[in-house]
């Protein structure tokens, strides 16, 4: 699906807007270094799995540029000082 407009900036303008409504989550003083300045939408890179049948592609995003990562990453750094969660994930070779 195409889309007219590029909706990242209005994006944006929202995240903006709430963090200066929740002054009790963000503080006024880092705001500036959590918004990215120009944000770009999340870029998406297909790579083939040349050693599997029918060659099926695996996506990779890139959501560094997004308008949200570096709130994103600030938030689950706060959330990680209240709650702390024993870290069960592990990656096995299947």
């Amino acid at each position: 699906m195409m889309l007219n407009t590029n909706p990242t900036e209005s994006y944006h303008r929202q995240l903006q807007q709430t963090m200066q409504k929740r002054e009790d989550l963000i503080e006024k003083n880092r705001r500036k270094y959590i918004l990215n300045i120009n944000p770009t939408a999340p870029r998406i890179n297909a790579y083939i799995k040349t050693h599997k049948e029918n060659k099926p592609l695996r996506s990779v995003i890139d959501n560094t540029q997004a308008p949200s990562h570096k709130i994103a990453k600030y938030l689950n750094s706060r959330i990680k000082e209240y709650i702390n969660l024993p870290n069960t994930h592990t990656v096995e070779n299947s």
